[in-house]
């Protein structure tokens, strides 16, 4: 099933209109139409605003059907790419979709980032390896490999690959807000 199809089903499967998953995501009735039909592609901004409208991670929309084995293995060749092929900032599924956590594996250029999310429940960020400055409503904070970064992921928050190499970074975020510190 494509990302489109994917994206309608659960519309549907929730009784709403077009028109209602456009005031809630602030996305336009045509877009919406044209992405059910596969007509045009979604940025990872706005893929993550359907997210938090539907109240489901990202990797919803790019997960198969829940295996129901103990345990999911998911190999370093199975990672969903959740970025266009060619964008300087690369994200990458870890975990397969189970609604409560979402793992990640970005991948940023120098001079690269992030903007203006904000989402649900509490988030992790790990940093491999490279430097970043993160914003963090109106705190900053630089970060060098191996450092730490926990926060309530209701914040607006943007980050910038300030280094000279790739940043590789690992986030993690519990939507219920179940991360301990």
């Amino acid at each position: 099933m494509s990302l489109g199809q994917k994206i309608g089903r659960l519309r549907q499967e929730r009784g709403l209109t077009l028109q209602e998953v456009s005031a809630g995501s602030g996305l336009t009735p045509s877009f919406l139409s044209r992405l059910e039909r596969d007509k045009v592609n979604i940025s990872v901004a706005n893929l993550r605003k359907l997210a938090l409208f539907f109240n489901v991670q990202m990797t919803y929309f790019f997960e198969g059907e829940e295996n129901q084995q103990a345990g999911q293995l998911v190999r370093s060749y199975e990672r969903v790419k959740l970025s266009l092929e060619d964008a300087p900032v690369q994200v990458f599924s870890l975990l397969p979709a189970n609604g409560d956590i979402e793992a990640r594996l970005i991948e940023a250029k120098p001079g690269s980032g992030q903007q203006g999310f904000s989402g649900k429940g509490n988030q992790m960020v790990y940093l491999l390896d490279g430097t970043l400055r993160y914003q963090l409503g109106e705190e900053e904070y630089v970060l060098e490999a191996g450092d730490t970064l926990f926060y309530n992921d209701d914040l607006a928050h943007t980050w910038t690959n300030t280094g000279e190499n790739l940043a590789v970074i690992l986030t993690i975020n519990a939507a219920n807000g179940n991360i301990d510190r």
